[in-house]
């Protein structure tokens, strides 16, 4: 009875152990499952506060974008003028309108003088074929052959320049063969002052060159459209440097002008005298910094029309012929700066043949103009320290 006893005391003994090994088992999962569960809550709860900060980040990113959507920079007072310009006048729809037909304007400038004096020529053919062999450059001829073959001759010259003029001014303006028609005005804008012996005539001379210089940038426009990089390039470079040549003579003059002051006692003439100085010398600086720019293709274009317009009122001031189409017998009409034997004076002269030259320099000036035009529509060309140079930049719209 007491093994019995000892057995059941000892069975009853370890189903205790076992029970209260399963209760703590059972407590240690429940707490394991309880720090799980907590965790699990935990990272919804940092999910979630992620997400409604995410959203709030976007929220104010967007109401950031709103606000310098909705502010709006401060206009200048250039950009509120310029705006209703930009929209009108200097947009891509008046270019493309309006592109082609100021360029055929700049082209008519370029050739006014010579479908001029292609006019004049065929209305005055013989007085001019007798000026061009007797005082001409087959004046040295005349004296050593007949009178009859000079007179061919200069007939021949100067029927080939009409020719030359009025067919070469048309091609262009057609923009038919400009390779041929460029060829020809060059050519006889060469061949004139030596036709007319006016070498002397420094004015005529520059003039000629600059015309020269507009048509070398047309050619390479029209010619060497496909080669800008070759031959085209260097014409135009040769173009844009010949352009200048006519201010180049004007600043020689307002040089000789400065230093050429007459001396006097009166106080109110010294400073008179002295201020036209000074202004002389501002005008000289004025041009040859010009010059010196649009040779250099630097703001050539801005400078290039800011020129024009100037030479434009210039020539209009300087040889008004149109003043005088109705009354070409007055004698207030001054005689253009020309080269003429030292036995000739201006009163010599018939006031119709004063009118004849005013309208050819008008033409010429006018010519020269189209020129510079010219370079301000098309820019300086490849060789050129701003070759990207932009005439009017686009307003930016906000």
């Amino acid at each position: 009875p007491r093994l019995v006893k000892r057995s059941i005391n000892t069975n009853v003994h370890k189903i205790l152990e076992t029970r209260t090994s399963m209760d703590e088992n059972l407590t240690a999962a429940r707490s394991i499952n309880l720090d799980t569960a907590t965790a699990d809550s935990n990272d919804d709860d940092n999910v979630e506060m992620q997400r409604f900060l995410s959203k709030n980040d976007d929220l104010e990113q967007g109401n950031r974008t709103v606000g310098r959507a909705g502010a709006k920079k401060p206009e200048g007072h250039f950009q509120r003028l310029m705006s209703p310009l930009d929209e009108r006048f200097l947009g891509k729809q008046f270019t493309r309108l309006w592109g082609p037909r100021l360029e055929f304007v700049v082209r008519l400038m370029l050739v006014s003088t010579f479908l001029d004096d292609s006019l004049r020529t065929t209305t005055n053919f013989s007085e001019l074929s007798k000026q061009v062999s007797e005082e001409g450059c087959l004046k040295w001829l005349a004296a050593t052959t007949s009178p009859g073959l000079v007179s061919v001759l200069a007939t021949v010259l100067l029927g080939t320049g009409l020719l030359a003029q009025f067919f070469g001014s048309l091609c262009l303006l057609a923009q038919f063969h400009p390779d041929g028609a460029t060829k020809a005005l060059i050519g006889w804008a060469i061949a004139q002052p030596v036709l007319y012996v006016q070498l002397s005539n420094f004015e005529f001379v520059a003039e000629s060159l600059s015309l020269v210089g507009g048509l070398l940038m047309l050619r390479a426009h029209l010619v060497y459209e496909q080669t800008r990089k070759g031959t085209g390039a260097h014409t135009q470079l040769i173009g844009r440097l010949l352009i200048p040549a006519m201010y180049l003579y004007h600043a020689g003059l307002f040089l000789s002008s400065a230093f050429t002051l007459d001396e006097t006692k009166n106080f109110a003439m010294f400073v008179s005298s002295i201020s036209m100085f000074v202004v002389y010398i501002a005008v000289i600086v004025g041009i040859l910094m010009g010059s010196t720019l649009v040779a250099a293709g630097l703001k050539s274009r801005l400078i290039a029309l800011f020129l024009a317009l100037i030479n434009l009122c210039y020539v209009c001031y300087q040889h008004p012929f149109f003043l005088y189409i109705w009354k070409k017998d007055e004698d207030n009409m001054l005689l253009p700066n020309i080269s003429m034997p030292s036995d000739i004076y201006a009163v010599d002269f018939d006031p119709a043949l004063i009118y004849d030259l005013q309208r050819y320099y008008f033409f010429l000036g006018l010519s020269n103009s189209g020129a510079l035009l010219l370079l301000a529509q098309l820019g300086p060309g490849e060789i050129a320290i701003q070759k990207d140079e932009v005439l009017v930049a686009t307003i930016a719209q906000d």
